[in-house]
């Protein structure tokens, strides 16, 4: 199949892009300018767009000739203005979705997936939480899914992947658990962390579950993706184990921690700034086990497993000591 790729630069886009070609699919990237020299073989289309600047005609005429289409584009921004976050959530992770689907859907694209969050499937399976609510990239990710869903027909499918916290490279990019690396490779005091715990998974089963989405998903569901569930403690261990470290490591009690998130939601209120993931609640989140069982959308999407503890070495491996 013909497949157009939205956010085919990013960490997840670009390994599904490689997963389709070597699965014998046909794939186009849309990118901003410039173009992403060398990042692709020769056999991929680039087609250079801003998103938010393209009309609805040159966003079906872009479409055009595409079978598939993999929206990869979503974010969660760093701290910004009060007033501007939750418009530009709205912009990014609603509008633009809600837009190059139906651009898809007009010009004769027969299925989609969308890239959204695993705290939505925590949001539907923890209400007392409120986590959409408390939470605006939270919020933004729920309407997402939603706006794709709108535009479901007999001829038009959509499926949404909802992903945990990911481990992977790519050329040319610094790994996204930098921060951390960094942090355990510190002062060699101890390290602090939540009791709690998260799923996690490499970028290979994500490239996976996008074709398997494409391929076999039924439309208007939703697939919690993941492979392992792992605390917090755990995943210290295993990077300073892969970096030949040792570390203490000391559980923080959620009262502790949400002194801490309190003082930087302070620092933030102060600043004029918002986040999408706010410290407060979130330590709600952080302090729970955000765990569920992976084999379902393992099964249904024709998912591999393994290989958590090779990603987070090569992330490892990629920061010099």
């Amino acid at each position: 199949m013909r497949t157009m790729v939205i956010g085919g630069t990013g960490l997840l886009g670009y390994h599904s892009v490689n997963h389709l070609l070597a699965n014998g699919h046909d794939v186009t990237v849309l990118s901003l300018p410039p173009k992403p020299e060398g990042m692709f073989p020769d056999s991929v289309g680039i087609e250079l767009g801003n998103l938010g600047e393209m009309s609805d005609s040159d966003l079906e005429a872009v479409m055009a000739g595409h079978d598939w289409l993999v929206f990869a584009a979503g974010t969660d921004p760093p701290p910004m203005p009060k007033d501007e976050l939750e418009p530009f959530l709205e912009s990014i992770n609603v509008t633009m979705t809600r837009r190059s689907l139906a651009g898809a859907r007009a010009a004769g694209v027969s299925r989609a997936v969308v890239l959204g969050s695993y705290f939505a499937y925590f949001d539907r399976i923890w209400p007392s939480l409120r986590i959409a609510e408390r939470l605006p990239y939270v919020g933004s990710r729920l309407r997402q899914t939603q706006a794709a869903f709108d535009l479901i027909t007999d001829d038009f499918g959509v499926v949404a992947l909802e992903l945990p916290y990911i481990w992977g490279t790519m050329p040319n990019r610094s790994p996204q658990w930098e921060e951390l690396i960094g942090t355990l490779r510190g002062d060699g005091g101890p390290i602090h962390c939540a009791p709690g715990g998260t799923m996690m998974t490499s970028v290979v089963h994500i490239a996976e579950a996008v074709l398997g989405g494409l391929e076999r998903g039924v439309s208007g569901h939703r697939y919690p993706i993941g492979d392992q569930n792992v605390t917090w403690a755990e995943l210290i261990a295993k990077i300073a184990n892969l970096d030949g470290v040792e570390r203490e490591v000391v559980t923080v009690g959620h009262a502790q921690l949400r002194a801490a998130a309190r003082e930087t939601a302070q620092q933030l209120e102060a600043a004029g700034l918002d986040v999408g993931i706010r410290p407060v609640p979130y330590v709600d989140i952080q302090c729970a086990n955000t765990f569920f069982d992976p084999e379902p959308s393992r099964i249904a999407l024709g998912l591999t497993s393994g290989g958590l503890d090779d990603a987070i070495r090569e992330q490892v491996e990629m920061l010099p000591n």
